[in-house]
């Protein structure tokens, strides 16, 4: 898996679950959670309990495997949302903090994307771009307003989708997305001008043989390096000419 970054560290995850397995997430938020935004509040708590469940067997074993893994991800999402509704001081009739999230769980050439709010999501194969995530937000106010999102409620509302990756094929997760029809030259237009600050994560697929085949006991360390990963808006756009622009 190749990476590249730009905007908020803090703002992007991406986190080796297993030898076969990456979770990737942007966010971006409103309102604070204990004097931290939301969306870093909200990146941070999945990592840590991300950390607290891989000491289990049974969820080493479960993430591992697609379907399982997807399932597992879920549970331990719903844990975080909760966790974070109750620090705000949100209520029924007034929302003071909510963050909107697109993330993908890579497994064994398998993605599942969770999507709230209006990141977003793209895969580019061949030079087409697909769209893998939709928009939860009505936008006829000059502030959008969420129709779904995380923190909001204590009750966990996502969509989840799933798409099959060919080698070389490149997931795009932005802190906002495409206005109207995306395609390769739209998707670069929208990377470009956007604001430096904002979060792009760039994933390249690669299947790696000698990584699938480790032993358990070889992968017990499972937050793992990524074999490459480069920041900056001049690596992201390069970066993504590159691998999708001129196939």
């Amino acid at each position: 898996m190749t990476l590249a970054i730009r905007g908020d560290q803090a703002s992007c995850l991406s986190l080796q679950l297993g030898p076969r397995t990456w979770f990737l997430a942007v966010a971006r938020g409103f309102g604070f959670v204990e004097g931290v935004a939301t969306e870093c509040a909200l990146l941070a708590r999945l990592r840590a309990e991300c950390e607290r469940r891989l000491r289990s067997a049974r969820f080493r074993r479960a993430i591992d495997r697609p379907q399982a893994a997807a399932t597992a991800m879920l549970a331990a999402l719903t844990r975080v949302n909760s966790d974070l509704h109750a620090r705000t001081a949100s209520h029924d009739d007034y929302v003071t903090a909510a963050c909107s999230l697109t993330a993908a769980l890579v497994v064994q050439g398998r993605a599942y994307v969770i999507h709230a709010g209006t990141t977003a999501a793209y895969l580019a194969r061949n030079g087409e771009i697909a769209a893998l995530s939709g928009d939860d937000a009505f936008d006829e106010t000059r502030f959008p307003l969420l129709t779904r999102a995380l923190g909001a409620d204590a009750t966990l509302d996502v969509t989840v989708s799933s798409a099959v990756l060919d080698e070389g094929d490149v997931i795009i997760l932005a802190g906002r997305r495409v206005r109207g029809e995306v395609d390769r030259l739209a998707l670069l237009t929208h990377l470009e001008a956007t604001n430096p600050g904002e979060q792009v994560l760039i994933a390249r697929f690669e299947r790696d043989d000698a990584t699938a085949d480790r032993t358990e006991q070889e992968s017990e360390n499972r937050f793992l390096t990524p074999a490459c990963v480069v920041t900056g808006i001049a690596a992201v756009v390069s970066l993504l000419i590159a691998l999708v622009y001129v196939h």
